[in-house]
């Protein structure tokens, strides 16, 4: 029988880069249109890996609950504020760019699979110069549905043949996700959801990509 070929999935807020002050820029801007103070980034990063919209709602309750006039106004001024500029003081987080050459260079498959929609998503990856990296791609807006769906998952792996899949991901969303398509999971503790390390179902975790490298190179390469 042949071997399965190996195919990485990596979420990507939290995982792969920091995007959380462009959110919270969003969500500020969101909270002073309502009069509101604005929070701190670390609260921010409390809401991350639900989805864009659930962001949104847990803004909002966190500060005072729902206006009258419904969430989707809010989430949708919170999309045109943060699409104008999704790329404000992102970045990737060390390590990253030197894992994704080393799997280029095993001929090991990746993909991203997000929360993000696409529009936002696509403009962060190419001004971090990764999206070159990736050969599937699967996005908030891309099914109709949202992680953990299994189907979020197969979408991003679609143009790739079955293989053994591993998913890197920093949230028990992502958790979720990866034991519902029988993926080993790999967990990104400098991420939006560190506690995610004490659940159980967490095949190796990580603080730096250094870490994940070295443990690749004994037990997969």
């Amino acid at each position: 029988m042949a071997k399965k070929v190996k195919i990485f999935v990596f979420d990507l807020d939290g995982t792969l880069a920091d995007t959380a002050p462009a959110l919270l820029n969003a969500g500020n801007q969101v909270l002073k249109s309502i009069g509101r103070k604005p929070i701190k980034l670390e609260q921010y990063k409390g809401f991350i890996g639900g989805g864009t919209k659930k962001q949104v709602e847990k803004l909002l309750l966190s500060t005072g609950g729902i206006p009258e006039c419904g969430l989707d106004l809010y989430f949708k001024l919170f999309q045109d504020r943060y699409y104008a500029d999704p790329v404000k003081d992102c970045f990737l987080y060390e390590g990253v760019l030197e894992l994704l050459e080393f799997l280029k260079k095993k001929g090991i498959k990746s993909t991203i699979c997000t929360q993000k929609f696409e529009g936002s998503a696509k403009k962060i990856l190419l001004h971090l110069n990764i999206y070159q990296y990736f050969e599937g791609f699967a996005y908030g807006d891309s099914t109709g549905v949202l992680k953990p769906d299994p189907k979020v998952f197969y979408h991003s792996v679609k143009r790739l043949s079955n293989g053994k899949y591993f998913y890197v991901g920093d949230t028990v969303v992502d958790l979720l996700l990866a034991k519902a398509v029988g993926a080993s999971f790999f967990f990104h503790k400098k991420g939006y959801a560190p506690q995610t390390v004490d659940k159980a179902g967490v095949d190796f975790s990580f603080d730096s990509f250094g870490e994940l490298i070295c443990y690749i190179k004994k037990n997969l390469a």
